[in-house]
């Protein structure tokens, strides 16, 4: 079982922090997770790049759609269809979970928080800071976060842009330079967290509880940019399946029990009966999508 996190990132990612070489680091947070050869892995919002140490999956959506950047899925071990506020897991299944871009798209923070630690004794969490997401303005997102002595600081977006001025400045001179910024120190430009019940859990402050959302999400992207990104991700993802297929826990995943994990999300059922690709709750006969492999 998951115990106190002691190191958060491998001494290869910390060598090239030390030479100033973050963006290679970065890189690699991908192939490192600091828990146990044993410890069961959930990753929610997997999306088309799961991590590699990941040996379930979770995501809210199937098919192609602007959360991924219209990317295909990726569901090369057990996967589960269902979404963070809601997850459709007993309590205690995992030892750590990975929620990497994904909690900013949520509608539901609070929820977002407690389902994940209900469901595992550690995690990892990854979102663009605030300064980030006021800046470039990502209209799928609907929440800006920051993190301060460990505390996660949530802010409930008001509209689709948070701050248009700044937005329009920033779109004006600095859109073209920021990216190789970005790039260059992505540590600097994103919040990571890593959690252990053992630590006291997720702590995080909401600045607005109250606001209630009244936009709807929008993706703004070109037809040009759906091009490029068609090209990147052919050559990024047959990469990516290499390197998966190498570091991946390949023959264990295979032989996971993912009904014996499962809760229904409606009536808090627990016995399960695969039909096709569907796992359904013997009590309420409610249909979760599964793909087991």
């Amino acid at each position: 079982m998951a115990k106190s996190i002691v190191s958060y990132d491998s001494s290869l990612m910390r060598f090239f922090r030390y030479i100033k070489l973050d963006s290679i680091a970065w890189s690699l947070r991908r192939l490192y997770c600091p828990v146990k050869e044993n410890d069961l892995v959930l990753e929610i919002g997997s999306g088309a790049s799961p991590y590699f140490r990941s040996n379930i999956l979770c995501d809210a959506f199937e098919g192609e759609n602007f959360h991924r950047q219209n990317r295909s899925l990726v569901a090369d071990r057990p996967f589960v269809l269902g979404f963070a506020e809601n997850l459709p897991f007993k309590d205690d299944s995992f030892d750590f979970i990975i929620a990497s871009h994904v909690l900013e798209h949520s509608d539901n923070p609070v929820k977002f928080i407690t389902e994940i630690q209900r469901v595992s004794k550690a995690g990892y969490i990854e979102v663009p800071d605030a300064f980030m997401e006021r800046l470039t303005g990502y209209p799928e997102h609907t929440l800006e976060i920051t993190d301060k002595n460990s505390e996660l600081i949530i802010r409930k977006k008001n509209d689709r842009i948070q701050d248009k001025e700044l937005e329009n400045l920033f779109h004006n001179k600095s859109r073209f330079i920021m990216p190789e910024l970005f790039s260059k120190y992505p540590f600097n430009f994103h919040v990571r967290l890593y959690w252990s019940r053992d630590s006291g859990g997720i702590k995080y402050k909401i600045l607005n509880p109250n606001l209630k959302k009244k936009w709807d999400k929008v993706h703004k992207n070109t037809e040009r940019m759906k091009e490029r990104r068609r090209f990147r991700s052919f050559v990024n993802s047959h990469a990516l399946k290499i390197i998966r297929m190498l570091f991946s826990q390949n023959k264990r995943n295979k032989k996971i029990d993912l009904l014996n994990l499962l809760q229904c999300p409606k009536c808090q059922g627990t016995n399960f009966e695969l039909k096709t690709n569907n796992a359904q709750c013997y009590r309420c006969k409610t249909n979760i999508k599964v793909r087991i492999n």
